[in-house]
């Protein structure tokens, strides 16, 4: 027997099909009237076979959904059905004339039931691993913000206070420094009359302790240059939605700032950090962006090769007869390859290994992308090789063109690009 669910945001429908393709029967969960939908499911399950319902495969779309979650945690086995291909199933299947949930239920069951061994079994990692990507996620998403919000302060200040986005070339207007003196002066007029105290004191409100006069006093001789000024009325006005963005700007640097921390907590807890951290340049947010992508069931990977594809590092080549193409994967893990990037990246600063790899592959007439991305490919090798024998990253077998004399053995094809 084979199961598939439907979900909405108030109901659940399920049905269930035989080996052969008929279909047992159909139920529908809602959400208000019940209190656990997955018991609910379960005894619908037990209801068509009594002995064996615990081996019935469940396919579903969405495989972020807590009710997968929840079933996951009791031993069910699960199957995610991309929608993709979902699409396109109910696109040429004949088993009903329109469109419902309970035939789009009796279609994922029957899709479960024509493609179980190719169709990909949710395997969910630990709590400690889905508490860490939750962070992770929440972190990148507080970043994406904190950008967002400083593209639109800038915007404002560009419109009426262009003096104030060139005062600080090297902290830029995100820093606390910056933020407490727009705070003390929003407007042009109130900067060019706030004498050099008011300065010092909206900088130390910025945490600035040292050379706190002389800083203020640079502010107090930028902002009295003679510039461009609208009317009073209207510079007020603008100093009032400047004064609007600038607190949500602080509020989401505040926000990333305490995700950040409760990310490198997390991440610290668990005991593969120690072995992800041991790669150069990798510390606790890219550290933590990794293992919570990862995770720690590498049995959902056959090999390292099949831990680069999820990751999206190597690229997938299209062959028709005498054409050959090359192309960026897409259908990959992209936070996990984001952070592979940036990790290869800060590797080229604190790896010699990485760094002379690096530049031999520059000097090779290769781009910067594709390099990265080639050393994105070992660093992923290297890492599934690491955490499956619970070894330590060493420099020479990462990187053995770099150290040919060293005799370091290399479990795994670490020079494949």
């Amino acid at each position: 027997m084979f199961a598939g669910v439907d979900w909405a945001d108030r109901w659940l429908d399920c049905g269930i099909v035989r080996r052969d393709g008929r279909r047992l029967g159909h139920v529908r969960i809602v959400y208000a009237e019940t209190e656990d939908p997955v018991a609910d499911y379960l005894a619908f399950l037990r209801k068509h076979n009594r002995t064996r319902w615990r081996t019935i495969p469940t396919g579903i779309e969405d495989p972020n959904l807590l009710f997968v979650e929840a079933l996951a945690d009791r031993g069910m086995p699960v199957v995610h059905i991309d929608a993709t291909l979902a699409a396109r199933a109910r696109k040429a299947s004949t088993l009903d004339s329109i469109k419902s949930d309970r035939a789009d239920a009796y279609l994922l069951a029957d899709m479960l039931r024509s493609g179980n061994d190719s169709l990909p079994r949710i395997v969910l990692p630990s709590p400690h691993i889905r508490a860490l990507k939750v962070l992770a996620h929440a972190y990148g998403h507080a970043v994406a913000s904190r950008a967002s919000l400083l593209h639109q302060l800038r915007s404002v200040l560009k419109g009426y206070f262009p003096a104030a986005i060139s005062a600080w070339p090297k902290l830029g207007l995100r820093h606390p420094q910056a933020r407490a003196v727009l705070a003390a002066a929003p407007s042009p007029r109130r900067a060019a009359a706030l004498d050099r105290a008011g300065y010092a004191r909206a900088l130390e409100a910025g945490n600035r302790w040292r050379t706190v006069d002389d800083e203020a006093h640079r502010l107090r001789l930028h902002f009295r240059r003679p510039a461009l000024r609208t009317h009073p009325e209207v510079e007020d006005a603008r100093a009032a939605e400047m004064l609007s963005a600038l607190g949500a700007l602080t509020a989401a640097c505040e926000r990333a700032d305490d995700l950040k921390a409760q990310l490198g907590r997390q991440y610290r807890n668990h005991p593969w950090s120690r072995i992800v951290s041991s790669f150069p340049g990798i510390g606790d947010v890219i550290g933590g962006q990794v293992l919570a992508e990862v995770g720690d069931r590498l049995d959902r990977f056959t090999d390292a090769r099949a831990l680069c594809a999820y990751a999206g590092v190597v690229p997938v080549t299209w062959a028709s007869g005498t054409s050959t193409r090359v192309s960026m994967r897409r259908s990959a893990n992209k936070p996990l390859r984001s952070a592979l990037f940036q990790a290869a990246f800060c590797m080229t600063a604190h790896s010699p290994g990485a760094k002379a790899y690096y530049a031999a592959r520059r000097a090779r007439s290769a781009d910067h992308p594709t390099t990265i991305r080639n050393m994105g490919i070992r660093i992923t090798r290297s890492l599934y090789h690491c955490l499956q024998t619970g070894v330590l990253y060493d420099e020479a077998a990462a990187w053995p063109q770099q150290y040919p004399g060293s005799g370091v053995a290399v479990p795994v094809d670490l020079t494949a690009s």
